[in-house]
């Protein structure tokens, strides 16, 4: 099996929101959840009994992100990596394409977003340096 800094496990499935505090509660009730925190005004991490967590993302309206944005250019999941930069030299190195944002890749020091071979949007994280 090919030698890969990504991890093989989906960390987070991000859905778009347009009012984080009422989609957060939404989700408390539907799913019998705690009330998770408001991250940076507009994330909130929920995680599940098993398998990947929720992500909703505030952010990922078109008001936030401009109206020629479409929905398929938001990322679809998250994948996980202990070391983004590797993670990051090792799509370059096969070709993927990166997508970058003010001229970097790596955003925030800790994620980056790339799309597959079918042009679907998705985003590797790790740990914030």
């Amino acid at each position: 099996m090919l030698e890969t800094p990504i991890k093989r496990e989906v960390e987070n499935v991000f859905i778009p929101v347009g009012d984080i505090a009422r989609a957060r509660d939404w989700y408390r009730d539907v799913l019998g959840l705690p009330v998770g925190e408001i991250l940076a005004g507009h994330l909130c991490c929920i995680p599940m009994e098993r398998g990947a967590g929720l992500l909703l993302d505030q952010k990922l309206t078109p008001n936030d992100v401009g109206a020629s944005v479409k929905r398929g250019d938001y990322p679809l999941f998250m994948l996980a990596t202990d070391d983004v930069e590797a993670s990051l030299a090792f799509m370059r190195a096969r070709g993927v394409e990166v997508i970058e944002y003010g001229g970097r890749a790596i955003q925030n020091g800790h994620w980056f977003a790339f799309r597959d071979c079918e042009g679907n949007m998705l985003m590797v994280c790790g740990p914030a340096s």
